[in-house]
Formats: structure tokens, sequence, C-alpha cells
């Protein structure tokens, strides 16, 4: 777990950005004034990063090694709108990410009217 905190760490920096331990599993990144295509890249290194650790994985039927599956919102901040809203648009995503065969990113940018 702490190889793959570092990484996500040392990722996060390289766009800016700051990772933090979210629950359990979980980790979130949050990157200040990042475009929607900064957001999908950083998201892709985070998950090649962590595979490229190649850390052994032997329990797991999915893969050998451990990897990551990534939920990523990007928003522009609206009044009357909480920091919980983005963050159930990344887990939104994240679980489609899950669903869609793990080991992926998805992200998510939510239309404004």
């Amino acid at each position: 777990m702490r190889k793959v905190a570092l990484s996500l760490e040392q990722t996060a920096k390289q766009y800016g950005g700051t990772a933090a331990r979210y629950g359990g599993e979980e980790f979130a990144v949050i990157l200040p004034h990042t475009s929607p295509s900064e957001a999908s890249a950083a998201a892709e290194a985070v998950r090649a990063n962590v595979e490229r650790l190649a850390i052994p994985h032997g329990s797991s039927p999915a893969a050998c090694v451990v990897t990551v599956s990534v939920g990523a919102a990007v928003a522009v901040p609206q009044p009357n709108e909480s920091a919980e809203t983005v963050l159930s648009l990344a887990d939104q995503a994240l679980y489609r990410a899950k669903q869609n065969g793990r080991n992926r990113m998805e992200i998510a940018c939510p239309a404004r009217g």
C-alpha cells in the first residue's frame, strides 16, 4: 500500500496536485486548474505508474500484479455546489472503471447548463 501511495503522490505532484488516502483502499488526487484532457492524462499516468511497480498480487484472479482502477471528475466549482457532488461523480466513474474490467480509468465531466 505504501508503494502505491508514494506512486500516487509522485504522479500527483508531476501534474501540480496532491494525493491523500480517502478510505480503506481508496485515494483521492486533487488537481486544481486542470482541463479534462490533463485530468485524463494524469489519471492514465496514475494507472500506468502503479502497474509499472510490478508489485506481486498472487491472491488476485484479475491480475498477477497490483493494478488500480481510476475514477476522475473534472468540475468548475459552482455556487451552492459541494465538494461531495464532485466526489460523487468521481466515485461513479470509479464504479464504471471497475465494471468495465478494472486496471483502467474513467472520467466524468458534468454538463453545465
